[in-house]
């Protein structure tokens, strides 16, 4: 993790700006309401309005976008890193109905959106090839076996 620190907290700034943004420009507070309005149809729920707290949604997505490309980045199998990604917006959306249920209204948008992003710019970063010259011991074992032949 320390040679990647810096990275990684590259890649959750990149990921949280904008996101921040469009929670300002009104996209997933839209989203929000949107899901208000559905959620009662769905689900039995205490007479209470659904609250919307937003410095929960900020410090949500704001953690899975730095977990994320950190994972993204340090993980080596790739099928682990989108088996991790799909199980993670799985437990996303299924965290949108416990709290509704709790009278929290949490949209889970913009958590999925920044774990895939995240994940995304992490997994590109991770996967880069850092040395282009193979290692030498394996440059000894194939010159040892073509002067062998």
């Amino acid at each position: 993790m320390n040679r990647n620190r810096a990275t990684v907290l590259f890649v959750g700034v990149l990921v949280c700006a904008p996101l921040l943004a469009l929670y300002h420009f009104g996209i997933f507070p839209e989203a929000a309401k949107w899901l208000s309005a559905r959620l009662p149809n769905l689900l039995v729920l205490p007479v209470a309005t659904l609250k919307l707290s937003l410095p929960l949604q900020y410090a949500f997505y704001t953690a899975l976008a730095f977990s994320s490309a950190w994972l993204g980045m340090e993980m080596e199998a790739a099928w682990k890193k989108y088996l991790y990604l799909l199980g993670l917006s799985f437990l996303i959306l299924l965290l949108t109905p416990i709290l509704a249920l709790n009278g929290l209204l949490f949209e889970p948008f913009s958590g999925i959106l920044a774990a895939s992003f995240a994940m995304l710019i992490g997994v590109m970063l991770g996967d880069r090839r850092t040395d282009l010259m193979p290692e030498p011991a394996v440059v000894a074992v194939v010159e040892a076996k073509t002067s062998a032949e």
